[in-house]
């Protein structure tokens, strides 16, 4: 099978069941970020199992209390292990095509680090860099902007293709911003089998 890696095939990718999603933080309950990014504690980590290769398309930071005191920060990145699952909680992938709901991810998703989760992630691949020095609640109605979105098919972050035929590999995505920080983590990724991607 072909497969055209393009903005323009996210549609069949999502008609095909392929799309899935995970989030940390729900309807008025907010995340709590980490305080400063560091790469064994990801406020959202999606595992890809051996075998099976994902496309990242969209991961949105929404944040809700910053903290004056500390640099708000995220990175996007990727890593060729697997950096384990110590101190963070399993998030159930979720289709994005009703019709396929009871269809499971092959990949499992975590969040909410409380500490390393066992291995420090090797070969990482930072896709995306996001830096605001001021207090990004300090910004009024008269200054709205789109505070986090990686959106590497439309130029926003780096392209990459993540899984391997041998090892486990992994995405993450990291959020520091001092202490009391609190947010929404929305991501999205579109997933196939090693063979069919490289068919």
């Amino acid at each position: 099978m072909t497969i055209e890696k393009s903005w323009k095939e996210e549609l069949q990718w999502v008609k095909e069941g392929r799309v899935y999603h995970a989030r940390h933080g729900v309807l008025t309950t907010p995340a709590a970020f980490e305080t400063d990014l560091v790469r064994q504690t990801p406020d959202l980590m999606v595992r890809v199992p051996k075998g099976t290769v994902i496309v990242p398309l969209r991961t949105q930071v929404v944040t809700e209390a910053t903290n004056a005191a500390g640099l708000f920060q995220v990175l996007i990145s990727s890593a060729t292990n697997d950096p384990g699952t110590s101190n963070v909680t399993a998030f159930a992938p979720v289709n994005q095509n009703t019709r396929f709901a009871t269809k499971g991810s092959m990949c499992r998703a975590y969040i909410t680090a409380t500490g390393n989760t066992g291995t420090a992630p090797a070969n990482t691949t930072d896709l995306y860099r996001a830096y605001v020095e001021n207090d990004i609640d300090a910004a009024n109605e008269a200054a709205p902007f789109e505070q986090v979105l990686y959106d590497p098919f439309r130029g926003l972050g780096q392209l990459t293709v993540i899984g391997s035929q041998d090892s486990t590999t992994a995405f993450m995505v990291h959020v520091g911003n001092n202490t009391n920080s609190t947010g929404y983590i929305l991501s999205s990724w579109a997933e196939f089998t090693y063979d069919e991607f490289y068919a």
